[in-house]
């Protein structure tokens, strides 16, 4: 029974600890987590301590686009594969708010700009070190505030606390940056932030979406700010939540200006900003002049922050990222797509001939 509605529609029941690893064992099944025969319910006990799960990280990290490194902490198998699973479950019992565009099917950075399209001035703001502000607390009376009517069990709701958290350096228990289940929880915690925010915009006639950490607000109106009120209001509504605003990545642009939102530019329609098309244009000029073993050396040289990255991939992410925002059948798209196939042709091609 559970299998057949786990994700079919999602208002499936959880009474009990025997219907919670019936679900999970369904979602594992589901997300190719693990065989058919086996059973989650040992393995998923023994992460139950906090010791346990704090050993249960693998921690590296990542550059960031703008400078700097991101930290992740990222869990090992097997429990991973347990939250991959959970995730799964919760993603299929939970509704986010209408102004959630990340992690939710259907909705993305572009859906998130174009809510934003036509507008005169924009406000974004980031939420500081957001997952690791999201304490076990907080995931506890999110989960009984926004799934209670599906997920009726305390000892299951304190089961999902234990296994989607992890000690920080100071003890306390936080959601990890990393993990498979924190985007579904960053959504159920702040559904009701979500709902405060989106309502005191409305009053004041502005837009408002959030995609994960970053929040846009923005309005169609002569003046071309955001008053001090809205900013101290805004600000005091986050903090009610446990969360801070960076002010270091706090912006305002207008119109005249380029307006910005979630890395993408606005007007009369979603695109790219310019230095993208620009960077896909020099690497595929790269490859074209130089060849490709030698546009990778440029690439990683001049390009990589010293990191290592296949210039093959990155080319071919880049392109498919330029489809999801102006459509597959772009002329753009198709134009890069062509020259893409064609240089892998032409590195295929000699490679067969180095080898014969």
């Amino acid at each position: 029974m559970v299998r057949t509605r786990v994700f079919a529609e999602g208002w499936l029941k959880i009474n009990d600890r025997y219907d919670f690893f019936e679900a999970l064992h369904t979602c594992g099944y589901l997300t190719d987590c693990w065989a058919m025969s086996e059973q989650p319910e040992r393995t998923v006990r023994r992460f139950l301590p906090a010791r346990v799960r704090a050993d249960s990280y693998g921690e590296f990290t990542v550059p960031k686009k703008t400078g700097g490194t991101r930290s992740i902490c990222a869990p090992l198998q097997p429990l991973k594969k347990v939250q991959r699973a959970l995730g799964a479950m919760l993603q299929a019992l939970f509704e986010p708010s209408e102004a959630a565009m990340g992690f939710v099917a259907g909705r993305s950075v572009v859906a998130n700009a174009r809510c934003h399209l036509y507008q005169s001035c924009v406000l974004n703001l980031d939420l500081e070190n957001f997952f690791p502000s999201i304490t076990k607390p907080m995931v506890r009376r999110a989960l009984e505030r926004e799934l209670a009517d599906r997920i009726l069990s305390s000892e299951v709701r304190n089961l999902i606390c234990n296994l989607c958290t992890r000690p920080d350096e100071s003890g306390v228990e936080v959601l990890p940056q990393g993990a498979p289940t924190s985007p579904v929880l960053s959504n159920i915690v702040l559904k009701r932030l979500d709902r405060r925010l989106a309502a005191f915009a409305g009053v004041h006639g502005y837009n408002y979406t959030r995609y994960a950490d970053d929040i846009t607000f923005s309005h169609d109106r002569p003046i071309r700010r955001f008053s001090p009120f809205f900013m101290e209001r805004v600000r005091s509504i986050i903090g009610e939540y446990g969360l801070k605003i960076n002010d270091r990545k706090t912006k305002v642009s207008v119109r005249g200006e380029r307006l910005e939102v979630t890395g993408l530019t606005i007007g009369e329609k979603v695109n790219v900003p310019r230095n993208y098309i620009k960077q896909l244009r020099t690497l595929l000029h790269l490859w074209e002049h130089y060849g490709y073993e030698q546009a990778q050396r440029i690439y990683n040289r001049d390009f990589c922050h010293g990191t290592n990255k296949n210039l093959k991939t990155v080319i071919y992410g880049k392109i498919n990222y330029l489809a999801m925002v102006k459509g597959r059948e772009d002329p753009t798209v198709v134009g890069y797509r062509n020259r893409f196939r064609w240089l892998v042709q032409i590195a295929k091609a000699e490679c067969l001939t180095d080898n014969s």
